[in-house]
């Protein structure tokens, strides 16, 4: 870095630029960049965190554990988580997966949306009749 520092301070041209080029300048530049593109983003990185976070303390709350005994016999347990878990993912590939929460469809519920919204709604604006004659007809 030293001999950087001395090139652009004796380069005819850079020397007068000097101070703004180099290594250090670059890293101090990409650390300010960084640093506000962080501060940016804190908010939207927060709000998703909660929101996931009240979303999971809902699915705790309808797992409804707090009727099960830790003591003693798990077979009830792990059979209703497994039965949930089941019934969940067989919405999901049915496509009645899609929650309020939900940023985007997914697996099945995403087939679901494109089927019932977009494709309908395009087969509606082709008109059947548009290359035919009433003579064809």
């Amino acid at each position: 870095m030293e001999n950087e520092a001395k090139f652009f301070a004796t380069h005819p041209i850079y020397s007068s630029h000097s101070d703004r080029l180099g290594v250090p300048f670059l890293a101090n530049s990409m650390n300010k960049i960084l640093c506000s593109h962080i501060l940016k983003c804190i908010p939207s990185l927060s709000r998703q965190i909660n929101e996931l976070l009240q979303s999971k303390e809902i699915e705790l709350i309808q797992l409804d554990m707090h009727s099960y005994s830790i003591e003693g016999d798990k077979g009830p347990i792990v059979l209703n988580l497994i039965n949930r878990f089941t019934t969940s993912y067989g919405e999901m590939i049915e496509g009645k997966f899609v929650k309020e929460s939900a940023i985007e469809c997914l697996g099945g519920s995403r087939i679901n949306y494109i089927f019932h919204n977009i494709f309908v709604k395009s087969i509606k604006e082709i008109d059947p009749f548009q290359y035919l004659s009433e003579k064809d007809i």
